[in-house]
């Protein structure tokens, strides 16, 4: 295969030279996905104006470098659209790349690390001049690759080549000796200048004559600049990142990922800090939604490679890093701003909680009952998917003080132990100037600490009211509980963007992979919150995990991933629910390979029809360091129990592998089944249920109707209703994407040699 792709490709190798030097391979955070490799991004590196000692480089001579490596950009993306395996193929052999998980796709998208000063770079890349100024090379090329991809017999392609930006605080090898490495945020405001300009120009060439469609039978490259990567846990919650954050959050500038950490040690200042802390998360998990629109970026409306998730909000994925010096009332603030989220539908918590203080583990579960779980979260935040990463300890006490909050109809009085309301709660706003308690006292007793506002403050929820005193017991979003005077409070109708079902429906809890975690209180944690779910993922759970008690708990939910020593089984329970049935009980045999491997060969087993991901890592049977001849055997076993059953099962979509070095020769057994077409979709019943819910809600009303009743709706249109398919077009082209066409199982055999595991081509 390599030598066919050379022949038919390897007119490109003069362009991809160009990128050998500026281009690598970044993993990215985990997100959830435990079943694949991990997700990886071409990071490139732009020529640089200065050279090597800092001395000043011939202008001409730069801009001929800086518009060769633009344009062999797209050429590369160009050839990543009509031929996956060819632009693979072009980054190991002519880029030089090493490409270790080789059976994983690379989405064909750019991730660009900014040197200092160099933010300016962001218009040539990707501004309205890559459009002006080609090469004649480049249009030849072009054509050629149109050519080889079958588009010339089509109409013409305008390809949008999506490029992200990423920021850190961290300094990087090629600024510890810049200036720039000390001024970090103001390389953020260079960013967000340059994403302004963009835009600017953009609009004018849009408005302009130059802006003509593509010509059919040609393919056009565009890059696109999207919102950018953060990764902001360098300035933990200082004031200088909690300013810019706000002005950003004020000025719509969004971000795909950002990362941030809150901390409270190693701050001189500690007033300032708690301070700082409390801004930072009021702006991260604004309660206010920004509108895509008028953004200085903009997602590609084309999707190469992977999918990205539907209609993403101001902040995209957020991760935040909860350091163990975090004391209560910081961990009250955070969850005051993420109960009114707008910002994101994705948040990673990562809880570093001090192991020896059961007290604060407590406190933290009854505070993340109330962020994302309670009567005012599913009102009022747009947290879709939740993952709570690194938890060390969830046992029986905690959960029951969990459970308290999220069924309680006054969380924040349970939750702040203040006395019953006299006056219901209410939503209010905050006048400008307003004194604010915020550092409050033991029992809620009023302290020396007063903030004042420079703006007014919505969103604010009265709670504990007796309707007569003059301090009132308010929750202010990312302040947590303050005292206010009644008389500050404008008692106006302002409401969160309400829904009238959780949106909360995906949940990912990882326990600890260095302690040994209580996760005894699990079945009661799911019994409060498991009837929203649709999406459970448990891992590295210390307790036996009843699969059938979770479906009991959950009795929605629709995949299910559960983490048993050296197994992990994704279950799929759709059919079930679309067909409103009972989902059979579930036996497995998960600490034996052998057993398991015959539950999942017989087809009228409900265990066998229900999973449908699974993988098995068979290196960590030796616990006890015998010598290998004296387990192989039972490895050897095992393997072939597995070869048995991948022949015969017509359910499994994804099986991974991890065996240890001296097995590497069953990789080519392993390989005849990867790509093997399954039985794994929608049956007929079920898509007819489907089509029948989109006959009735796309059919026009019925044609008899008089000619009065016509003219009346002619002269006055009435409101459409809006169809639940088109509140999410990208759900449902997944859901017709899943019931068209065959499913190819993907098997993934890793090797593992001294602790690292390397994925063969399967």
């Amino acid at each position: 295969m390599a030598a066919a792709l050379e022949q038919r490709w390897g007119f490109l190798a003069p362009w991809c030279q160009l990128l050998s030097l500026r281009l690598s391979v970044r993993a990215l955070e985990a997100a959830g996905d435990q079943w694949e490799a991990p997700a990886r991004a071409l990071r490139v590196l732009l020529p640089r104006r200065a050279g090597v000692y800092g001395e000043l480089r011939d202008e001409r001579e730069f801009q001929l470098e800086f518009q060769n490596a633009r344009e062999a950009l797209c050429l590369l993306a160009a050839v990543g659209y009509v031929d996956h395996t060819a632009w693979k193929f072009l980054l190991t052999k002519y880029c030089g790349l090493q490409l270790e998980h080789s059976e994983t796709e690379i989405p064909v998208r750019y991730e660009l690390l900014l040197e200092p000063l160099a933010e300016a770079l962001l218009i040539d890349l990707c501004g309205a001049g890559q459009r002006r100024s080609v090469s004649v090379g480049y249009v030849n090329t072009l054509e050629r690759i149109a050519q080889l991809g079958g588009i010339q017999k089509a109409e013409g392609v305008d390809l949008e080549i999506p490029v992200r930006v990423f920021f850190t605080a961290v300094p990087t090898v090629n600024n510890l000796n810049n200036k720039m490495a000390t001024e970090p945020i103001q390389t953020l405001l260079n960013i967000q200048a340059a994403e302004k300009v963009m835009r600017e120009t953009w609009e004018h060439y849009n408005w302009s004559l130059e802006n003509q469609p593509v010509v059919p039978g040609t393919l056009r490259c565009t890059l696109v600049l999207e919102p950018m990567i953060a990764d902001l846990r360098g300035f933990g919650c200082g004031s200088d990142i909690a300013e810019t954050m706000a002005r950003f959050v004020g000025e719509n500038v969004w971000f795909s990922q950002l990362l941030v950490r809150a901390e409270r040690r190693y701050q001189p200042n500690q007033s300032l800090a708690a301070m700082s802390l409390r801004q930072m998360m009021a702006v991260v998990f604004d309660a206010k939604r920004q509108s895509q629109e008028l953004a200085n970026t903009k997602y590609c409306s084309q999707v190469v490679g992977k999918c990205r998730k539907a209609d993403p909000l101001q902040m995209g994925t957020v991760t935040l890093e909860c350091d163990a010096s975090l004391g209560d009332s910081e961990l009250e603030a955070i969850a005051s701003a993420l109960v009114l989220n707008q910002t994101t539908k994705d948040v990673t918590i990562r809880m570093r909680l001090d192991p020896n203080d059961h007290t604060s583990h407590r406190v933290w579960w009854k505070w993340v009952a109330y962020a994302f779980f309670s009567k005012r979260a599913h009102a009022c935040s747009a947290l879709e998917s939740l993952v709570l990463d690194d938890v060390d300890d969830m046992d029986i006490d905690d959960m029951k003080a969990f459970s308290a909050v999220q069924a309680s109809e006054h969380p924040e009085e349970v939750l702040c132990g203040s006395g019953r309301a006299l006056v219901a709660e209410s939503n209010a706003v905050l006048k400008q100037g307003a004194p604010v308690q915020w550092q409050l006292q033991a029992e809620g007793k009023p302290g020396s600490q007063i903030v004042k506002f420079g703006s007014e403050i919505p969103f604010i929820l009265v709670f504990s009211d007796d309707g007569e005193s003059n301090l009132v017991n308010v929750l202010i979003p990312g302040f947590g509980r303050c005292l206010v005077r009644r008389y500050d409070l404008d008692a106006r109708d302002v409401h969160c963007l309400a829904s009238q079902q959780p949106r909360l429906t995906s949940l990912t809890i990882r326990f600890s992979k260095f302690s040994q975690p209580s996760s005894n209180g699990l079945p009661l944690m799911l019994s409060a919150c498991g009837s929203s779910l649709q999406s459970l993922t448990i891992q590295n759970s210390t307790s036996e995990l009843d699969e059938n008690l979770i479906l009991r708990c959950c009795p929605n939910l629709r995949h299910l991933s559960l983490h048993k020593g050296c197994v992990v089984v994704g279950f799929d329970f759709t059919e079930f629910r679309i067909r409103k049935e009972t989902v059979p009980l579930l036996y497995c045999n998960w600490r034996d390979i052998a057993l398991l491997a015959h539950d999942l060969s017989d087809p009228n087993n409900p265990f066998c029809k229900c999973a449908y991901r699974l993988s098995i890592r068979l290196t960590d049977l030796d616990q006890h360091q015998t010598r290998w001849v004296q387990y192989e055997p039972m490895i050897a076993s095992y393997l072939n129990e597995l070869l048995e059953m991948l022949a015969v099962n017509k359910n499994l979509e994804f099986f991974k592998l991890t065996v240890p070095a001296e097995c590497h020769e069953y990789g080519d057994y392993f390989r005849k089944h990867h790509n093997k077409v399954i039985d794994h979709k929608l049956s007929q019943k079920v898509k007819a249920a489907l089509l029948s819910v989109l006959y009735t809600r796309l059919s026009p009303p019925s044609s008899q109707k008089s000619k009065r009743t016509r003219r009346t709706r002619k002269s006055k249109k009435a409101p459409v209703q809006p169809s639940p398919m088109d509140t999410n077009r990208h759900v449902f082209k997944q859901i017709c994407a899943f019931t068209t066409g065959p499913t190819k199982r993907q098997v993934l055999f890793e090797v593992e040699y001294t602790g690292n595991a390397h994925p063969k081509l399967c």
